[in-house]
């Protein structure tokens, strides 16, 4: 190392980076002015095992509206975030999937600072390559609900996500329309299965339709007749994506014997299993922040989106975005946070750094 190099060396030693964040430090309604704040924030530093990621994009969903409103550590500065796509500026001496320059996605754990912030570290085994064809925006859409989707599909009903491996299995999809739903149906077709989604909006209709679903049911109406109508009594699946208290009653009365359900929305009172024993049908919740927030076989989650990068290059699944905000702003922010809790959206909304293209 000549002299030069020593004094830069010395001198990024004793400088402490900083970066810009979007965060908060109470739980405030989407409705206050300073429901976030900017903030000049340190740097952080990837440990072995970890990656240092320039955020290009990131996206909201709603774990940022529920983190939120129960955080209870006042004055404390937490960053959301978690979706994300950025390129790789620094990897832990354990790393040997990354190098230095690459583009990459991730959904990250809750255990970490989000990726409303500049720069962010994160689990190596939690990230996979970005998809080479897509916009940036489109690539923020996609990681957090593409690794719930193929949890579902993997690990709660015990599929290899491979071409037309299925036939003559059928799945009901509770919320085609949201973000895991638009990725949840074209995996499920992609695979093989019949899918049944629920939908009532024309815009939503004609969302997961073009999506590939084969039968859309209007959720205000009675889904057992609806199934019934349209010769699908019973289902080996059922994905409920949304208001598990709502639809276990009916989905218990639609479940195969044998059959499996998911959820990945909590319950808010205890739910009968009674009706599952005697027709021998299995019920898992799906929480893809467990294995990252625990440290458990987290490079699945790195591999699933290695997979979905490659369905997406290869035009076998959709992106699913639909709306996009441009630049790292504390309204745009607040905008698209108050998009997703108004639990109308359709797809995914982003908001891209920089005006990164």
């Amino acid at each position: 190392m000549n002299i030069l190099d020593k004094i830069k060396s010395i001198w990024a030693i004793g400088r402490q980076s900083k970066m810009t964040a979007i965060g908060f430090d109470r739980a405030r309604s989407i409705e206050d002015p300073q429901v976030f704040i900017s903030k000049q924030v340190k740097q952080p530093t990837p440990n072995d095992s970890e990656i240092l990621v320039k955020v290009l994009a990131t996206s909201v969903n709603p774990v940022d509206t529920k983190m939120r409103a129960g955080f209870t550590n006042e004055g404390q500065f937490r960053i959301l975030g978690f979706d994300a796509v950025g390129e790789v500026v620094k990897v832990g001496t354990a790393v040997s999937r990354f190098n230095v320059g690459d583009r990459v996605y991730y959904a990250g754990s809750q255990m970490k600072q989000g990726s409303n912030a500049a720069f962010q570290v994160v689990e190596a085994d939690l990230v996979g390559h970005a998809p080479h064809h897509l916009s940036i925006a489109e690539i923020g859409a996609m990681p957090l609900t593409s690794i719930t989707a193929f949890e579902i599909l993997h690990d709660a009903f015990g599929y290899d996500l491979e071409k037309d491996s299925v036939s003559n299995r059928s799945i009901l999809i509770i919320n085609g329309a949201g973000g895991v739903g638009s990725i949840l149906i074209q995996l499920a077709k992609y695979i093989g299965l019949t899918v049944i989604t629920t939908a009532s909006r024309p815009e939503s209709v004609a969302w997961v339709k073009s999506l590939g679903a084969d039968f859309i049911l209007d959720y205000h109406q009675d889904l057992a007749d609806q199934l019934k109508h349209i010769q699908y009594p019973k289902v080996d699946h059922v994905a409920i994506l949304q208001s598990t208290d709502a639809y276990w009653p009916t989905v218990t009365q639609i479940i195969k014997p044998f059959g499996t359900i998911a959820s990945i929305v909590e319950t808010t009172a205890p739910i009968d299993m009674g009706p599952l024993k005697n027709i021998g049908a299995q019920f898992s919740w799906v929480f893809m922040f467990a294995k990252g927030n625990y440290h458990v076989d987290m490079l699945s989650q790195g591999l699933a989106l290695e997979k979905i990068a490659a369905l997406l290059d290869n035009g076998e699944l959709k992106p699913t975005l639909t709306t996009t905000y441009h630049g790292f702003t504390v309204e745009n922010i607040r905008t698209a946070t108050r998009t997703v809790e108004e639990g109308r959206t359709i797809g995914k909304v982003v908001v891209v750094y920089d005006d990164e293209k």
